[in-house]
């Protein structure tokens, strides 16, 4: 697997196909392994781009690695992009990944064509979920003081505001967060903590799909619904995958959104 330096990391990254560009952007406690499915069913008519994020599987993260942001994640995917020569790319991300692919496409539109948003947790655009995140913080603080372990807590799907949806998704692949837990401590309440820019959302350039399924939670289900009215060109989709999140349970139909949303 070859490996760019970005930023003072290490990304380790790897493709498959040929055709327009995708890049797909794993959630928290997930690495690109999540996008093996995808990245199959995109292969006969796409070039996929698969990488582990910061701080999970292969790839490297600072020393002292205690924080990071939206900004931050999006400059590394920015940098990826530019070095695999894949400008413009579709962006597809999940969970955190999709706020990721989202922050790109607003400040570097130059590099992206359109983006796949699966279920983004901007719970922002919620005002009643200020009290779920302020319930899961509470949750975190209480396990911590019990000496629960807070990564198993937020794997087992208890914090519905600041992981949520993550307990749909299997234990093989989050079972890297178990040895890298600071990079899941890392990222707590990432999305919550973008700086989302509502002028640039309703102004975006490009065409996103913003996508659900019926085992969606209700935070992210709602969450979706507020992003696609207020992001220019945005649409809401929902399709079939079961209980587990659309890019686990329908890989070949995320694959299709991926391919019919470009500018």
């Amino acid at each position: 697997m070859p490996t760019l330096e970005a930023r003072g990391v290490e990304l380790a990254w790897s493709e498959l196909g040929s055709g327009p560009a995708v890049l797909l952007v794993h959630e928290t406690a997930a690495t690109g392994a999540e996008w093996g499915l995808v990245a199959e069913a995109l292969a006969a008519r796409a070039r996929a781009i698969v990488y582990d994020r910061r701080g999970w599987g292969a790839s490297s993260a600072p020393e002292e690695y205690r924080r990071t942001t939206v900004e931050e994640q999006s400059e590394d995917a920015a940098a990826l992009i530019e070095a695999s020569d894949a400008a413009p790319a579709i962006v597809c991300g999940a969970g955190s990944g999709a706020v990721i692919a989202l922050d790109l496409m607003l400040r570097v539109p130059e590099s992206v064509s359109g983006a796949v948003l699966i279920e983004p947790p901007v719970l922002q655009l919620l005002p009643a979920a200020t009290e779920a995140m302020s319930d899961d913080r509470r949750r975190l603080e209480t396990a911590a003081g019990a000496g629960e372990d807070p990564v198993a807590l937020y794997l087992s799907g208890a914090l519905p505001a600041l992981g949520p949806g993550i307990g749909r998704v299997p234990d093989a692949l989050t079972e890297g967060a178990r040895r890298r837990p600071g990079s899941v401590i890392a990222e707590l309440g990432i999305a919550a903590t973008w700086g989302m820019p509502l002028p640039r959302l309703a102004s975006a350039e490009h065409p996103a799909a913003i996508v659900i399924a019926g085992s969606t939670p209700p935070l992210l289900r709602d969450a979706a619904g507020a992003l696609a009215s207020r992001l220019a060109s945005g649409r809401l989709e929902e399709i079939d995958s079961g209980r587990r999140p659309p890019h686990l349970g329908a890989p070949e139909e995320v694959a299709r959104l991926a391919l019919g949303v470009s500018s």
